[in-house]
C-alpha cells in the first residue's frame, strides 16, 4: 500500500510553513529523506555539487556523534551500521532547488560551514512539522491531515522517487538509509508480464533508443537560454532557439493573443519562419490558444499550423498573467516509425520552461524600469463593479487613495488605505461581499475620514499592473470610477499591459501614455540603497508595520496586530522587522563614515 503525501498534499504543506526554517524542515524531510535528528545535524559543510554535472546536489548526511546511534523516527527496520565515515552516514541526492534554498538560508543568517541549518532539538523538529500540518490542514479544509509527522515525511520522499518518478529502489535505499529493499515493498507494487516485457526492452534498447530515452530532458537548452541572456536578450526569442537544440523538437515558437481580438502575434520562433506559421493558419484556433484561456498546458497529436507534427503548448504564467503561449513541436518523422506522442515527462518539463518563461518576462519589465533614465506613464480608468474600490467609492460618495500594498503570500496582499469623506464602519458594509476583500481593519480615524487596511486575494487593479512588470506610482477611487497611473520602461509596448488590464476590468481603457524623466530623487532610487540589505520577508515586514501606523505615537497598530495582519506570528515579524530596522541603520551611518573617510582624504 502507497502512503505518504501525494504531489498536492505535499505542496500545501510546504506552502503553510510559517517561517522560511519550517519550509527547511520540510523539504529536509520531504525532499532528502532525513530522519529528525539528521534535519538538526546538516550544516553548509554537508551541501556539494555533484561532479556528473546533473541538476541536482548531494548532501551528506551526518551520523549522530553525541548519541552514539542514528536516529530512526520510529521507524521498524533497524538502521544498517553503515560505519563512520569521517562522521558521514551516507550521502542522499536533492533537487537543485533545495540546495539553493539552503544555501540562500546560510548566507542570510550568516552560518558558519559546520553550523547546522536547522539549529533546534530533533522535539523542536517534530513540533514545527505538526504546526505546520495543522495550518496547511486549516488551509485547505483538510486535504492536508494535520497530525504529519517527520516519518511521514520519509514515506513521501520514497514515495515520490519510487511511484511518481521510477527511480531505482537501490539507489532509493542508499539515499534514504533504509537497510533493505522490504521497507520499500509497499511502494513498488505487482508487475503483469506487459510491463515486465516492456522494462526489459527498455534495458534493451539502451538509453537512446527505448522509451526510456524520452524521460531524460529535452528541453534544457531553454532553460539555459533563460539562464545565460545577456542584458540585450529577447528571452521570448532565446527560449525557442534554446529548445530546438535538442533532437526531440523541430519547432519551438510564442505566441501573444492581441487583446479581445482574433489574431495573434509570433513573438518568437526557431526551426521555422513567421510566414510559414502565418500561412499554416496560426492565427485559427489550436491548443495555444487553449493553453492562454485555460492556463494550463494542452498537447495534441497534431494540426495542419504544425505540418501534422505532435505539439504541447503551455502558458507563459506569472501568478494571474498569462503573457502568451509556448508552442513546441515534435521532431519529424522516419520512414519505419512515427513520431512519439508528448510524454507527461515532456508534458511537466515544458510546461516547467513555459512558468520559468513567464517570470523571466514580468522580471525583464521590472529590471529595465529599475535601470531605465525615462518612464512611460500611463494612465488607466475603470468602472468594473470587480474593482471594489470603484463600488465603495460609488456607493458611500467618497474619495480612497491607495497608500501601500504590502504582499502577504502568492495570492493576497494587504492594502492600506486613506480615505477622505467616509467612516470606517460604513467602508466595511460596503466593500462587505467583494470577492476576495476580508479582514478589514482600522489604523486610525479622522473627523472627515480614515485610514484603514484590507486583505484583498485574487485579482485587483494594482496587482493586475504589478504582475505585468509595472510600477503602480497612485491609485485613487472617486465617484465609482478608478484611476490607476504606472510606470513602465522607456519605449515598452503598453498594449500587452492595457489589455491585461482590460481581460480583469471589461470597462477599463488607456486614459493617457507618455514619455517623463525619472527623479533622481525617486522610490526606487531610494530602495536601490538598502535592497540588497533586506530579505522579501524584512522588507514586508517594515512595510506593513509603517503603513499600519506601528511607528506612530500612540500606535495605530501593534505588533501583534500587525503580524496577525501578515499571518505570521509575533516573534516572527519582530524578528524580521528588528533585522529590517538594523539594516536601515547600517546603510544610513556606514554611508556618513564613507561620506566623512572621503571628506578627509
Amino acid at each position: 500500500m502507497v502512503d505518504g503525501l501525494d504531489a498536492a498534499e505535499y505542496d500545501a504543506l510546504v506552502t503553510a510553513a510559517e517561517t522560511y526554517r519550517a519550509a527547511l524542515v520540510v523539504r529536509l524531510g520531504g525532499e532528502a529523506g532525513l530522519r529528525t535528528g539528521e534535519i538538526t545535524r546538516v550544516a553548509p559543510r554537508h551541501l556539494r555539487e555533484p561532479e556528473s554535472g546533473v541538476d541536482l546536489a548531494i548532501l551528506a548526511v551526518p551520523t549522530d556523534d553525541a548519541a552514539g546511534a542514528t536516529e530512526t523516527d520510529g521507524d521498524p527496520e533497524t538502521d544498517a551500521a553503515a560505519g563512520d565515515r569521517d562522521g558521514i552516514d551516507r550521502e542522499t541526492a536533492i533537487p537543485a532547488s533545495l540546495a539553493a534554498e539552503l544555501r540562500r538560508y546560510a548566507e542570510s543568517a550568516s552560518l558558519g560551514e559546520s553550523e547546522p541549518f536547522v539549529d533546534v532539538s530533533p522535539r523542536r523538529v517534530q513540533m514545527i512539522v505538526r504546526e505546520t500540518a495543522e495550518r496547511a490542514a486549516a488551509r485547505t479544509d483538510g486535504l492536508v491531515a494535520p497530525d504529519v509527522t517527520p516519518r511521514d515525511l520519509r514515506r513521501t520522499f520514497a514515495r515520490r522517487l519510487l511511484v511518481d518518478r521510477g527511480v531505482d529502489p537501490h539507489a532509493v535505499r542508499e539515499a534514504g538509509g533504509w537497510e533493505t529493499l522490504a521497507t520499500l515493498d509497499g511502494y513498488l507494487g505487482p508487475l503483469d508480464g506487459e510491463a515486465i516485457a516492456e522494462a526489459v526492452a527498455e534495458e534493451r534498447a539502451g538509453p537512446e533508443d527505448g522509451p526510456a530515452a524520452r524521460s531524460a530532458p529535452t528541453a534544457l537548452g531553454g532553460f539555459e537560454a533563460l539562464a545565460a541572456g545577456d542584458d540585450r536578450a529577447n528571452p521570448l526569442a532565446a527560449v525557442p532557439e534554446g529548445v530546438i537544440e535538442s533532437d526531440r523538437w523541430a519547432e519551438a515558437w510564442v505566441v501573444r493573443r492581441l487583446g479581445d481580438r482574433d489574431s495573434v502575434e509570433i513573438a518568437g520562433a526557431a526551426g521555422v519562419d513567421r510566414e510559414t506559421l502565418v500561412d499554416r493558419g496560426v492565427d485559427g484556433d489550436g491548443p495555444w490558444r487553449d493553453a492562454v484561456a485555460e492556463g494550463e498546458p494542452v498537447a495534441t497529436e497534431g494540426l495542419p499550423a504544425t505540418a501534422g507534427q505532435p505539439v504541447i503548448a503551455v502558458p507563459l504564467r506569472y501568478r494571474d498573467v498569462t503573457h502568451g503561449a509556448l508552442c513546441v513541436v515534435a521532431g519529424g518523422e522516419s520512414s519505419t516509425s512515427p513520431v512519439p506522442p508528448v510524454s507527461s515527462v515532456e508534458r511537466r518539463e515544458i510546461a516547467a520552461l513555459g512558468r520559468c518563461l513567464g517570470w523571466a518576462v514580468t522580471a525583464r519589465r521590472w529590471r529595465d524600469l529599475l535601470h531605465s533614465d525615462a518612464v512611460t506613464e500611463v494612465e488607466l480608468h475603470t468602472g468594473d463593479e470587480g474593482a471594489f474600490l470603484a463600488r465603495a467609492s460609488a456607493a458611500l460618495g467618497c474619495r480612497i487613495e491607495l497608500a501601500s500594498t504590502v504582499a502577504v503570500d502568492d495570492d493576497a496582499s494587504r492594502f492600506y488605505l486613506s480615505v477622505e469623506g467616509a467612516r470606517p464602519q460604513a467602508l466595511a458594509d460596503a466593500v462587505a461581499g467583494a470577492p476576495g476583500v476580508s479582514d478589514l481593519r482600522v489604523i486610525e480615524t479622522r473627523e472627515d475620514g480614515c485610514d484603514v487596511s484590507a486583505r484583498v486575494e485574487g485579482g485587483s487593479a494594482v496587482r493586475t499592473l504589478t504582475e505585468h512588470g509595472a510600477t503602480v506610482r497612485d491609485a485613487t477611487a472617486e465617484d465609482g470610477r478608478v484611476r490607476v497611473v504606472a510606470e513602465l520602461p522607456e519605449g515598452a509596448d503598453v498594449r500587452p499591459v492595457a489589455d491585461g488590464f482590460r481581460a480583469a476590468f471589461a470597462d477599463a481603457r488607456l486614459a493617457s501614455k507618455e514619455s517623463v524623466p525619472r527623479s533622481p530623487r525617486s522610490e526606487d532610487s531610494l530602495r536601490e540603497g538598502v535592497a540588497d540589505r533586506f530579505t522579501d520577508r524584512q522588507w514586508a515586514a517594515l512595510s506593513a508595520a509603517y503603513h499600519g501606523g506601528y511607528f506612530d505615537w500612540p500606535r495605530g497598530s501593534t505588533a501583534e496586530e500587525v503580524a496577525d495582519a501578515m499571518d505570521v506570528s509575533s516573534p516572527t515579524f519582530h524578528n524580521h522587522l528588528r533585522k529590517a530596522q538594523r539594516g536601515l541603520l547600517d546603510e544610513l551611518f556606514e554611508d556618513g563614515r564613507r561620506a566623512r573617510r572621503a571628506g578627509r582624504e
